[in-house]
Parts: structure tokens; C-alpha cells; sequence
């Protein structure tokens, strides 16, 4: 006989003790009573106090969860009752307008920024208020403004360069060369603020008459150390050939002293300066060069004013230094 579940009306098989669709406690029939059971069964049990429930007599159906927990499924994520996960959203901030000034980093260095490029002899600069969002912006305008301005043997590109000390600091420049000039654009935010630098390096040729007295020095310095005066000297080849001999071997002595002193310092600008050579270099600018030093001069500024102008800004600050563009014709002190 076929037993109906009183909770969600399903009819379960005879002899089922809990409801296969809820798992319900289903009421038991008259038939699972102990006064019922079979004769067999009650030849067993010889007392009614050994004698099992009525719970017992029968086959045990498949164990089922009470009905009063529902059984445990994976909630679903479409249900609009259930908030939705939200999953936070990566957030890239802009890249910032330019390298700031003052980024330290790494270790020191003795070897300048301008090491390689010769003396600097100009460094003018320009600070725009409130504009240093601009800085990209301006430098690549700079450097596209001086290709297109086709200057004969006018070379631009940009570098990272680091300036020497305890620790090292790099910055973005635009490398403007023509001849033994170079000038160095710099524009970086300040702050709140834009700045803006040029700063003009001179690398003057090796000069030839400074080779031809190193030669003569180093001729004399070997003819004083090859040929000692002696006696001998004096009766052979006569007395202007002794005090000759006698002069070039005291001054051989000197002259390697000097030779040492200039070696130690090329050795120094080498490392200082990145130039072995800088002692054979004039200290003095002829005056094509200082010509060469006013056009690149004058061709940077203009490009720096039409950069700035074309970003929107205040180009009526981006003015010719003080004293105009005068390079100094000496550059160093040796």
C-alpha cells in the first residue's frame, strides 16, 4: 500500500519511512505495530520488553536530512535578491608630465653631465609659472622644431645624461650640435612650475702649434738623456756642441717632470671631463667659432619661443640672455 507524504503530497512506496522527494518523517500504518508482527517475530522475542519498536520491524529506508533544513544547493548569482560581487577596478594614474628635477639615484660618479661635449661657456634658463603639465609636450615640439629647421650640419637628438656626485642624477636633454658647439635643451616641471634651460658646450679642435712644442719638448728631453757632456765631447766637437749637450740634459730632467704633470692631468680630464686630449686644445675661440656659438644660440631660442607659444603658453618670457648672445673667445684658464 502506497503511503502519501502530508507535507508535499508525494506518494512513496510501502514500507518507506521518510518521503523520497522531502525526506519528511512519513505516519506509519497499522501493520508496522508491534501487535502485528509476525508470529515468527514474536517466537524471537521472548518478553515484549525485548521486543523492538515498530520502528525496527520494518527495512530501513535511505536516510534523508529533516525536513525542517532544506537541503544545501550553490546560490544563484543571477537572482536579483543577492547583490553581485564587485570586483574592484585597477586604476592607472596618468604618467606624469616629465621627470621631476632632483631624482637622485644610483651611485656617485666624478664624471660630469656635459663630460665629452668640451667646456661649458653659456647657461641661460626660463621659469614659466603654473605650466608644468606642458613639459612633454614642449620638448617634443622643441626637438621637431629644430629637425625642421634645417640648420647646415645641424645634428638633434635626445639623451639621458648624469651628472657626477655622491649620487648620481639623471636628466632628459635635447642635443642640438653644429661644429664645435653643442647646446643642451632641458625642460622639466619645477613644482608647479615649468622650467626650462640651455646651457652651450665648446669642443675646440686638437690645436697644432700646442702638438708641434710637445714634440720639440720631447725631442730635447731624449737628445739630454742620449748625449751627456763630458770632456771628450768638448775636445771632439768643439765647445758650442759641449754647452749645446750640457743644456739639453739639464733641462731633460725638467721637461719629463712636466710631461708627468701633463700626463697625471690628462689622466684627470679624462676621467673628469671624458677628454684625454683637452690640454692640446686652444683655450681661445677664433671667430668663426664665436659666430657658429651665436647661431645655434639664436636658433635654440627661437625654437624654445615657438614651442611654447604653440602649447598656449607665455611665450614673452623665453627672452635672449642680459648681455645678448656675446660668447666669451676665452673659454678656460689653460
Amino acid at each position: 500500500m502506497s503511503i502519501t507524504c502530508p507535507q508535499c503530497s508525494h506518494i512513496n512506496p510501502d514500507n518507506s519511512g521518510f518521503c523520497v522527494r522531502c525526506g519528511n518523517r512519513l505516519p506509519q500504518t497499522g501493520q508496522f505495530s508491534s501487535t502485528s508482527s509476525s508470529p515468527s517475530q514474536s517466537a524471537f522475542y521472548s518478553s515484549p520488553q525485548a521486543a523492538p519498536t515498530s520502528s525496527y520491524s520494518t527495512p530501513q529506508a535511505p536516510s534523508f536530512p529533516p525536513s525542517n533544513q532544506s537541503p544545501a544547493f550553490p546560490a544563484d548569482r543571477s537572482s536579483s535578491s543577492l547583490p553581485s560581487q564587485q570586483w574592484p577596478t585597477t586604476m592607472q594614474p596618468p604618467p606624469p608630465p616629465g621627470t621631476p628635477m632632483g631624482a637622485a639615484q644610483g651611485l656617485g660618479s666624478i664624471r660630469r653631465a656635459f663630460a665629452g661635449f668640451g667646456t661649458l661657456v653659456m647657461h641661460h634658463s626660463w621659469l614659466l609659472t603654473g605650466d608644468y603639465a606642458q613639459a612633454l609636450a614642449i620638448r617634443s615640439s622643441i626637438r621637431d622644431k629644430l629637425w625642421q629647421r634645417n640648420v647646415v650640419k645641424l645634428n638633434v637628438n635626445a639623451s639621458t645624461l648624469t651628472e657626477r656626485g655622491i649620487l648620481m642624477e639623471e636628466r632628459e636633454y635635447i642635443i642640438a650640435h653644429r661644429g664645435v658647439s653643442t647646446v643642451f635643451i632641458y625642460v622639466a616641471p619645477a613644482g608647479q612650475d615649468l622650467y626650462i634651460s640651455r646651457a652651450t658646450t665648446v669642443l675646440p679642435a686638437i690645436s697644432n702649434l700646442r702638438v708641434v712644442i710637445l714634440a720639440l719638448l720631447a725631442l730635447i728631453m731624449i737628445i739630454g738623456f742620449t748625449s751627456q757632456p763630458s770632456i771628450a765631447t768638448l775636445y771632439s766637437a768643439g765647445i758650442a756642441a759641449f754647452l749645446l749637450a750640457s743644456i739639453f740634459s739639464a733641462l731633460s730632467y725638467p721637461i719629463l717632470l712636466l710631461f708627468i704633470a701633463l700626463l697625471i692631468r690628462s689622466f684627470i680630464n679624462w676621467l673628469v671631463e671624458k677628454d684625454f686630449w683637452r690640454l692640446l686644445r686652444p683655450n681661445v675661440l677664433n671667430d668663426f667659432q664665436l659666430d657658429d656659438i651665436a647661431l645655434l644660440e639664436h636658433v635654440t631660442d627661437d625654437v624654445v619661443r615657438d614651442a611654447v607659444d604653440q602649447a598656449g603658453l607665455d611665450a614673452s618670457k623665453i627672452v635672449p640672455p642680459a648681455l645678448g648672445y656675446q660668447p666669451k673667445p676665452k673659454i678656460r684658464a689653460i
